[in-house]
């Protein structure tokens, strides 16, 4: 189980629509996959273009975003570097990309592919965030109450959140759980600003000076 201490990162709309669309192709791409007889190996070699190709060299990166390159060049490009180096229908699925004008969107897919995969292999990915780190024994029940929730075997990814003051939040796909102290002490002051103003709207008079 990986731990991360970093600042929270939250989300923008930007971000949530380039996930989304990139499940679109995930999900496209899993059908293809599941035609072979090694699935997990094609997803691997998505993750692999991302870690150990993309990351590592990233003018190449860049030239597949840029929208000044064209269709045409970029496929010549993928088929000069890539050739037999890697399966065809991940050489394919790039070319698909590159057509829609969507190469720049190949770490969410291949984050969105890892999902999947482990879904389908009975796996959950599970993002937790909490304030401090957690010890063994509390991670053991976390993972135990998960894999009961889930009915799947979560696969969980720890991050370190001081902002959470305490408690945690607990991510599974789309849905969150929060039951960090800074959420609960938000929707106590939400619920006592409504009390306030309904009692200025039912009992006016108690709120106006004497003249």
């Amino acid at each position: 189980m990986a731990i991360d201490r970093e600042k929270p990162k939250h989300e923008t709309v930007m971000d949530v629509t380039a996930e989304r669309i990139a499940r679109v192709y995930a999900t496209a791409f899993m059908e293809v996959a599941a035609k072979s007889p090694d699935a997990a190996a094609l997803v691997d070699e998505v993750v692999s273009l991302v870690t150990d190709v993309l990351d590592q060299f990233p003018q190449f990166d860049a030239t597949l975003r840029s929208a000044l390159v064209s269709h045409e060049e970029k496929q010549q490009l993928l088929d000069r570097v890539f050739g037999n180096r890697i399966s065809v229908d991940v050489l394919n699925f790039l070319k698909v990309l590159s057509k829609h004008g969507r190469l720049e969107l190949l770490r969410p897919i291949a984050r969105q592919l890892k999902k999947l995969h482990s879904e389908r292999s009975g796996m959950r990915e599970v993002e937790v965030r909490v304030a401090i780190a957690l010890d063994d024994a509390v991670r053991r029940e976390i993972e135990q109450t998960l894999r009961k929730t889930l009915r799947a075997e979560p696969v969980m990814r720890v991050r370190v959140d001081p902002s959470l003051v305490a408690g945690m939040v607990i991510r599974v796909g789309d849905t969150v759980y929060d039951s960090s102290i800074q959420t609960q002490l938000e929707h106590a002051r939400r619920h006592m600003i409504d009390l306030v103003v309904d009692k200025i709207e039912t009992e006016p008079e108690r709120f106006v000076l004497a003249g």
